[in-house]
């Protein structure tokens, strides 16, 4: 495009020069018949000399105006390119300024979006950490289940041995009642830990329900994204997007299972409270004990969550 702006200037320019040309030797030849008129008025035997060269002149002249107006004609078909060739180039130049604007509002689309990223790195490693200190916690929790059902089941077994004795006289008394305040005791503690074990699980819960909310934002914010960007130019990364849905999606399959383990976990611990308050009971029988033991489950949710 600029080759042929050049191209069409340097013509215009050799046309000008060539009609000044024309013009000064029309200027010349004007000069010359005046020459030859007044050589006439002096010389009357030169006239029909004169008349011929005037002629000729003439003839030169009239060739000369007809080439003037010839380039004339082909300046004024330059300058009506020189016109078309501008408002193509103004064309292509607006052009230009549109597809700048789009590529940079598509630059801004990839910074947010590589923004977005970012955040959701930081949110992964922090739901890292969070399983890690949940991973901690259903250790002491399988512990003090443990725990509590081995001390339980002790107790169980001492208060039957102290029922068989009881007959035996004030010292059989004395050992039920050291052991009936023991079992007092190791009830509280039981209790207090597993009120402690409680409080832990259902702060646990309220995290994991903050970090599920947090990555169905960013999901969303992503998902957005991600309908911005395939509107767009061939400027965008697909795969990156289809890495990140997929791993939102696995997060949050897994901050359900969470949630399922910790809804398990908290029953299980309502049962352990429960049959704790039912072998405080004296008076209850040892066969609705046994039955008890026989409903209750021994197999922790959250191991279950751990071996899937």
């Amino acid at each position: 495009m600029s080759l042929d702006v050049d191209t069409f200037e340097k013509q215009f320019i050799d046309l000008v020069g060539e009609f000044q040309l024309l013009y000064i030797s029309e200027s010349r030849l004007k000069e010359a018949v005046r020459t030859e008129a007044t050589r006439a008025e002096a010389a009357e035997a030169a006239r029909d000399d004169a008349v011929k060269t005037t002629e000729d002149h003439r003839a030169a002249t009239a060739a000369a105006t007809a080439g003037a107006k010839e380039a004339v004609r082909a300046l004024s078909d330059v300058q009506n390119d020189l016109t078309n060739t501008k408002i193509q180039l103004d064309l292509a130049e607006r052009q230009r300024s549109l597809f700048e604007e789009k590529c940079s509002e598509m630059s801004e689309h990839i910074a947010v979006l590589e923004k977005e990223v970012q955040e959701f790195k930081h949110l992964k490693t922090m739901y890292t950490e969070l399983q890690k200190q949940y991973i901690e916690l259903q250790e002491r929790v399988q512990s003090s289940i443990e725990s509590a059902r081995s001390e339980a089941t002790r107790l169980e077994n001492e208060l039957r041995r102290v029922e068989k004795c009881a007959s035996a006289g004030t010292e059989l008394r004395e050992r039920a009642r050291l052991a009936a305040a023991a079992h007092a005791r190791e009830r509280r503690l039981a209790a207090d830990e597993l009120h402690d074990t409680t409080r832990e699980l259902q702060s646990a819960k309220g995290e994991v329900t903050r970090l599920k909310l947090l990555v169905t934002d960013l999901e969303s914010k992503v998902q957005d994204l991600q309908e911005i960007s395939t509107k767009a130019l061939e400027f965008s990364d697909p795969d990156t997007l289809l890495d990140t849905k997929a791993a939102l999606e696995a997060e949050r399959n897994t901050t359900t299972r969470l949630e399922k383990a910790l809804a398990a976990a908290t029953a299980d611990n309502a049962v352990l409270a429960t049959e704790l308050h039912r072998q405080d009971n004296i008076g209850v029988s040892p066969k609705i004990i046994e039955e008890t033991e026989t409903n209750s489950t021994n197999i922790c949710p959250i191991d279950s969550f751990l071996a899937d």
